[in-house]
């Protein structure tokens, strides 16, 4: 699990825990009454012990995950130290122009008394590049270690990208929209590592950047359309929508 996984796990048993107290409370307000069974079990007649265990136990666990993702987090930064943003955010197979070759990597097996081979892996050979040694590819081996994930299992949480493009200086992008902090050029950088960064994801669908917002959020619709069952692709939608007053 990531430290995002152990924070959301965290989370709900935090809101078990609170469900459970909940309801101690409200037993405890009735345990007074009189029991009317002919035997007055414990757990009927005093719930909020078995309550009170149950919360105790989903705020054990809350802790535990609290623990693991903190412990995630401290590797990470601790394997980040001396790695660019740009590196970390992208992986060195990317650069599909400097890997010289790749190859499968096979080790051998024994099955019965035969040896058969079985693919391990990739073996992947890289130009000379200045900078990259076999020092700084085990960091950013031991980088994904520590978050404990990988570069496709992250993709792979993720059905379809639509990636809205930023539009440029002279395409109408400007600081009427106060949200917007970042200058064209700034925008513009930041708009060509997010694609960078999903590039390998096998449906990564792209909204190009129009002089109208509503324009562009009509193709975004239709793109959305497309990934819907075919039994939901025709639903009515209600269009026109509202105008709005959001800047390209």
């Amino acid at each position: 699990m990531s430290a995002a996984q152990h924070a959301a796990a965290a989370e709900r048993e935090e809101t078990a825990a609170a469900a459970h107290e909940a309801h101690d409370g409200l037993a405890a307000a009735h345990a007074t009454r009189s029991c009317r069974a002919a035997v007055c079990w414990t757990s009927l007649s005093h719930p909020t012990a078995d309550h009170a265990r149950d919360a105790e136990a989903h705020r054990a666990l809350a802790a535990k995950h609290r623990a693991a993702g903190q412990a995630l987090l401290q590797a990470e930064a601790q394997a980040c130290a001396g790695i660019g943003a740009d590196d970390r955010d992208v992986s060195p197979f990317y650069h599909r122009e400097d890997i010289a070759s790749v190859s499968p990597l096979e080790a051998p097996v024994l099955r019965g008394k035969t040896t058969a081979t079985h693919r391990t892996g990739a073996r992947v050979v890289f130009h000379a590049v200045p900078g990259l040694t076999v020092e700084w590819l085990q960091r950013q081996v031991d980088l994904w270690s520590a978050v404990d994930t990988s570069l496709d299992d992250e993709l792979e949480r993720y059905h379809t990208v639509l990636h809205l493009r930023t539009p440029g200086a002279n395409g109408g992008y400007d600081h009427r929209n106060p949200l917007r902090i970042e200058s064209a050029a700034d925008a513009a950088v930041i708009d060509a590592r997010i694609a960078e960064a999903w590039a390998f994801h096998p449906r990564r669908l792209e909204v190009p950047a129009t002089a109208d917002f509503l324009t562009k959020a009509a193709h975004a619709i239709e793109h959305l359309r497309g990934e819907l069952p075919g039994c939901c692709r025709n639903h009515a939608l209600r269009w026109p929508l509202p105008a709005v007053a959001v800047a390209p």
